[in-house]
Order: C-alpha cells, then structure tokens, then sequence
C-alpha cells in the first residue's frame, strides 16, 4: 500500500455556508432550551440569567450580522470570487460559541434538578453544532496544509490499494470523520500526521467522551428518580 502525493488543489466545500447556517441553527435551539427552562436556583439560574441576555440583548444583532456575512459570501461565490476570509470569520465566531456551549453543558451537571432532562435535550441540540465544528476545523487545517504541498490528515482516499478505485477526497469525508468520533460507531480510518493533529484528535475524542458521561449521568439520576 503505497501513499499517493497529497491533493494539491483545494477540496471545495461547496456545502460550507449551509453547514454553517446548521451550525448557527444548532446553537441557537440550544441557547433557546436553556432559557426556555426558567430557574432562579444555583448553577441553573446563572446559567439561565447570561442565556437570556445573550438571546434577548446579542441574538438580535448577532444573527442579522451573521446573515448580512452569509449572504455576501453567497454573492462573492456566485460572482467567482474569493469569500474565504468571510467563512473563516463566520467559522472562527461559531467555535467560540461552540465552546461556551460546551462549557455551559459541563456546569449544568454540577447542580442538577431532580426528575428534569434539560441536560438530555441540550445534548440533542447541541450535539451536531459540535460534529459540524471539528468537522469544519479539520477541514479548515488540512486543506489549508494541502494547497502548500503539505498534509496534517491521511485519509484512506489518498492511498492507492492494490489497483482499487477509490473516490477523491472530498470535504464530506471530514465530517464524517467527526461524526464516526462522536458516535463511536468504529474507530476512524484518518491518521493525524503530527503531533499537533494527533492533540487535536484527543481533544475531540475527550469532548465526545464527556459528553457521553454527562448523558449518563443524567439518564442514571432520572431513572433513580423516577
């Protein structure tokens, strides 16, 4: 099995400004549950408290921004030109969001309500904006790599097997990646190149880990509550 030169042109994720509008639609049903669960008690209230300020004060001018940048660079594509900086920007902000979701997510866990599943329906919401982000983030990294001449990520599409055919790589084959992380289904066949992809990985691979600890953990006090 022989590794073939990486791609040197760019894989173009023509589904990018969707699986953003995803990615957006996504946090904000999360960002909606937690504020549509009223609680003035401890953890929840606080947490409740900034969710709410963010949906009622920054959502209504954060959104129209973010549709303002989607649509420009839906123009600059269909004129042909470069919308890249305008998507990174977009992607750069829905992963901050990302992780202060993902934190919200942890600190629910420390003061839970007895009998309550605002945890299992904020991991249902919330679980495909992080699927979708490391899917982004891997995508981002290695193209970026590639189009040097370089390559962060081994897919089994850039080996040639014994004369079989394989498809090119293509950017759905990073996100399916990151969905086979999180759903755990089979151990991914992509190899981080070095050891910066390789921390990547683990941190990914915690994130999905602690998330399936927290689901448990909620569906074990449920069930003894109930």
């Amino acid at each position: 099995m022989d590794s073939s030169q990486p791609q040197k042109r760019w894989v173009h994720g023509k589904s990018e400004p969707f699986l953003m509008i995803a990615w957006q639609l996504s946090l904000l049903l999360a960002l909606r549950n937690i504020v549509a669960h009223r609680s003035s008690e401890g953890v929840h209230g606080d947490i409740h408290y900034v969710a709410s300020t963010v949906l009622t004060k920054i959502a209504p001018v954060a959104v129209p921004i973010f549709a303002l940048l989607l649509t420009a660079a839906f123009a600059l594509r269909w004129m042909g030109k470069k919308d890249r900086a305008i998507l990174d920007l977009l992607g750069f902000t829905l992963i901050l969001r990302t992780l202060a979701g993902f934190i919200a997510l942890n600190v629910l866990i420390l003061n839970p309500l007895q009998g309550d599943s605002l945890l299992l329906r904020q991991f249902l919401y919330f679980m495909p904006s992080l699927m979708i982000g490391w899917g982004w983030v891997y995508w981002r990294l290695d193209q970026a790599a590639r189009i040097k001449g370089e390559q962060l990520l081994l897919f089994p599409e850039d080996l040639s097997h014994g004369g079989v055919t394989r498809e090119p790589l293509r950017a759905f084959d990073y996100y399916y990646h990151s969905a086979m992380v999180a759903f755990i289904f089979e151990v991914s066949k992509v190899e981080p190149l070095n050891r910066y992809m390789k921390v990547l990985f683990l941190i990914n691979a915690a994130m999905m880990l602690d998330l399936v600890g927290l689901v448990l953990t909620q569906a074990i006090g449920l069930a003894s509550g109930s």
